[in-house]
């Protein structure tokens, strides 16, 4: 077994001792698809614990000799992101088999969030929607500025916390992240993966448009067109996949 805990933590070292008992214990689940997550409770702290899919054979070989594990990433680039930006990562864990990984966790504290912004895209009555995605359009501009690209900024993967008088944002879904400086196109095809309507896009670009001094309609046409191009790609691959 390989794993690394956050120093901050050596009093969880049971928790990863004995990580395959606590996660099948754990009655909670927050996801349940390709990859498990569930949240534990251990020592009045809550805990997130996600549980990649076991990968085919080729990678299997890759994340034990070649390169990173997604569980590795997600825990190093959490600490490279901040718990401002994401939840606090704790630990992560690999198995390995002879022919490579078997299982992988990934652990952080538990972000208690109200909302993803899954809603307010859905959702043009959704309660201080303008401002909530204005709020946005500010955050993604703090993460571009210090050149952080998400390479899934999808809706789920971004929570809201109401406070008293703001809104905190975290992401998740972290492993595939690049670092680096970001040019317009960077910028702009990050709002692609939210899939929303014109006019839901104009609310955020404006308000992006305003901070980094460009003209509207300008920012809102090429998003536009970013945003289309994604979507023609996607339903492209659906369709050699079959799913189309």
């Amino acid at each position: 077994m390989k794993y690394q805990l956050h120093p901050a933590y050596p009093h969880l070292q049971p928790l990863i001792d004995h990580i395959d008992d606590y996660f099948q214990n754990a009655t909670q689940i927050l996801h349940a698809e390709r990859n498990e997550i569930r949240s534990v409770r251990f020592n009045d702290q809550d805990y997130v614990i996600k549980s990649f899919k076991i990968p085919h054979i080729v990678n299997r070989f890759a994340y034990r000799y070649l390169r990173s594990s997604k569980a590795e990433r997600s825990y190093q680039y959490s600490l490279k992101l901040g718990e401002e930006t994401c939840p606090e990562p704790v630990a992560y864990i690999e198995r390995f088999q002879s022919v490579g990984l078997s299982r992988s966790y990934f652990i952080s504290r538990h972000f208690h969030y109200d909302f993803t912004i899954r809603p307010l895209l859905d959702d043009d009555a959704f309660e201080g929607r303008t401002e909530i995605l204005q709020k946005f359009a500010e955050f993604t501009y703090g993460l571009h500025q210090r050149g952080i690209l998400h390479r899934d900024y999808s809706p789920g993967n971004i929570l809201i916390k109401k406070c008293v008088d703001n809104y905190q944002f975290n992401i998740i879904d972290v492993n595939r992240m690049q670092f680096k400086r970001l040019n317009l196109r960077d910028r702009l095809t990050n709002f692609a993966r939210l899939m929303v309507d014109d006019t839901t896009m104009k609310v955020m670009l404006d308000r992006y448009a305003q901070i980094i001094d460009k003209p509207q309609d300008e920012i809102l046409a090429k998003a536009i067109g970013y945003r289309d191009q994604f979507a023609d790609r996607r339903q492209l691959k659906n369709k050699l996949r079959g799913r189309g």
